[in-house]
């Protein structure tokens, strides 16, 4: 009788590497057992890190050592040298370590983990990431071995200022600014999987040249996602209209067949061919070109479904959008207001500690076209070497040219004008006063200079990411507003991406299983006041039209109803005492509570709902 034959083990998954590229490498102990016991280890290691990078010419650009974990930041000429390093810095420490505490056997678990990262938009995060507690305060050096002659500076880490000592500053001065937690549990989801830490055009790219899938997975088996449910998005679009009719914006509906608005010249009028409908700001322009009273300052929203062009691409692809523009707003109010109303928004659906905000000032319209233009110059020269689709990128958006993953355009993008240069110091100033008021909204954003838009957006741009999903983006566009329509005019908007909102609650529906059925549940603390309660949930509709408003006059235990009222979703539990007019009011899941009256009622819930 033969042998059968020995099962053969499941390949170990190459761990990715991008050559010219950042790597985040992290190693830990075994079993959770510490590192470092005494000062001396850290200098031991230090030591062994240091020999290693220069026996294998790795830069090291940041590293933090912890009893529970060591992070570094390092660039590597190729995968080989930089197993080799970590090797090198195992076989000089963990005999050094067993002999010094009489153990034996491995002290790392596991293989390291390592995340590839675009150095432009994550250097300086995962550096802090590396080097800073939450409090901005840097986390431990040993004392016997200078960092400094460990340390390989990045062209990033160069282009702060132009000596070290600002630099060191300017570090200091981001390190303060709020910590971001999506964009944290982004890193340590990366390094965990080993995958790229880089902005969606960047990771598209990459994974198109690898043919492999170089984005965080998310758990459990992938869904299908054909087009959102229409219960979903009829959720998302009554949410949204009472939310957004609170704060002034009114409804308007768009056409699904549109033609652009006139474009008047001297001698004759441009006529533009009727076609779908592409988004709603030029609806939006329409309707202002036709009504003179919504000229002076507007504020409307519109929900439907878009079809845009794909870029490079004569493919139409449909998205499903809830838009908000305002018109006639030249300050940075309005888009402190957009962007506050969004951030409010997204902790109504419960999903704000799952998104970050991204945000880059692009000057005025004449400052971005001198950058364009100078971007332009400098590529043109070596626009034989480009793609084809490079090559249209020159024409129309140079910018995105310094987010290419070729090793040869990225080293090319380096030595490239910088945005910063061409900025007024009056953009840079009102920059800095929408920061501040962020800062004081207590929202959590982070500058990402690579952001660039495809559409005519000037001063600011941003968007709301998700992993590498975008839920939301918008920005201001005075010009192109003012070009359509031919009189000068300020415009800023914003649309929800429905589809990507839609999956992200769904993927969480465990924790929020749906939208709110109801905003507000009144209880008759007896059953003599039930009658009370239905005409105060009348009184409050009246005077509060949009929201969603039930009444419990059942006779379980109170408690009992209090949890069902929080299992509605209601922001608001309104109990009424036993007189039919004394009223306890609870806000969210708080077991707190404020006393008031059936006549002051409607005065307090006004500020509450505001948010």
């Amino acid at each position: 009788m033969g042998k059968l034959p020995r099962p053969t083990a499941m390949p170990r998954k190459n761990r990715l590497f991008i050559r010219d590229f950042p790597h985040l490498t992290q190693l830990r102990g075994h079993n959770g057992e510490p590192l470092f016991r005494q000062e001396n280890d850290y200098i031991t290691f230090e030591i062994a890190l240091a020999l290693a990078a220069k026996r294998y010419a790795v830069a090291i650009h940041s590293y933090s050592l912890a009893a529970e974990r060591i992070f570094l930041m390092v660039t590597a000429k190729d995968r080989q040298s930089l197993s080799r390093f970590v090797q090198y810095i195992g076989r000089h420490y963990v005999p050094y370590y067993n002999r010094r505490y009489q153990r034996y056997g491995a002290l790392w678990e596991s293989r390291y983990a390592c995340s590839p990262l675009q150095a432009g938009p994550y250097f300086l995060i995962v550096k802090r990431f590396i080097e800073c507690d939450e409090d901005g305060t840097h986390s431990h050096h040993s004392d016997g071995l200078n960092p400094k002659n460990i340390i390989a500076p990045h062209p990033v880490w160069l282009e702060l200022a132009d000596d070290e000592i600002q630099q060191q500053q300017r570090f200091k001065d981001f390190c303060r600014s709020p910590v971001n937690s999506v964009l944290v549990t982004k890193i340590c989801n990366t390094l965990n999987q080993n995958c790229l830490l880089a902005t969606p055009a960047v990771s598209r790219r990459l994974e198109s040249q690898l043919a492999c899938s170089l984005r965080v997975r998310q758990r459990g088996r992938p869904r299908q996602y054909t087009s959102v449910k229409i219960d979903q998005w009829q959720k998302l679009e009554q949410h949204a209209s009472i939310f957004l009719r609170q704060r002034g914006y009114q409804q308007v509906r768009l056409s699904m067949l549109e033609q652009e608005p006139l474009m008047a010249t001297n001698s004759s009028t441009v006529i533009k061919p009727i076609q779908l409908r592409r988004d709603g700001t030029f609806g939006c322009l329409q309707m202002i070109s036709r009504c003179s009273t919504s000229r002076s300052m507007s504020r409307v929203w519109y929900s439907g479904t878009m079809f845009g062009q794909e870029y490079c691409n004569h493919t139409i692809q449909q998205r499903d959008q809830i838009g908000v523009e305002a018109f006639g707003m030249p300050g940075i109010d309005i888009e402190i207001e957009q962007l506050v109303l969004q951030a409010h928004f997204f902790q109504r659906l419960g999903i704000a500690s799952q998104i970050a905000l991204h945000i880059n000032m692009l000057g005025d319209i004449n400052a971005f076209t001198a950058f364009r233009r100078a971007l332009f110059a400098y590529y043109q020269p070596h626009s034989h070497l480009f793609t084809p689709e490079q090559t249209q990128q020159l024409m129309s958006h140079p910018e995105w040219l310094g987010n290419s993953p070729e090793d040869w355009l990225h080293q090319l993008a380096i030595a490239a004008p910088q945005l910063d240069l061409f900025v007024s110091q009056d953009s840079q100033q009102r920059f800095i006063r929408l920061q501040l008021a962020l800062n004081q909204a207590g929202i959590v954003w982070h500058h990402d200079n690579h952001l660039y838009p495809s559409n005519e957006y000037c001063q600011v741009v941003f968007e709301w990411r998700s992993n590498n999903n975008v839920l939301s983006r918008g920005g201001r566009y005075d010009a192109c507003a003012s070009r359509i329509l031919g009189y000068p005019i300020a415009a800023c908007g914003f649309a929800f991406l429905v589809e990507p909102i839609a999956r992200l609650l769904e993927q969480h529906e465990a924790q929020h299983h749906s939208l709110p059925s109801v905003d507000i549940v009144i209880i008759a603390s007896q059953p003599r006041v039930g009658a009370q309660t239905v005409l105060l949930a009348r009184q409050l509709r009246q005077q509060f039209p949009e929201l969603r408003i039930a009444t419990d006059s059942s006779q379980l235990r109170m408690a009992t109803r209090h949890k069902n009222s929080r299992n509605q979703g209601a922001k608001i539990t309104i109990e009424m005492e036993g007189d039919g007019y004394s009223l306890r009011l609870y806000k969210d899941e708080s077991t707190d509570y404020s006393i008031t009256n059936v006549d002051q009622i409607s005065d307090q819930l006004g500020p509450i709902l505001w948010l």
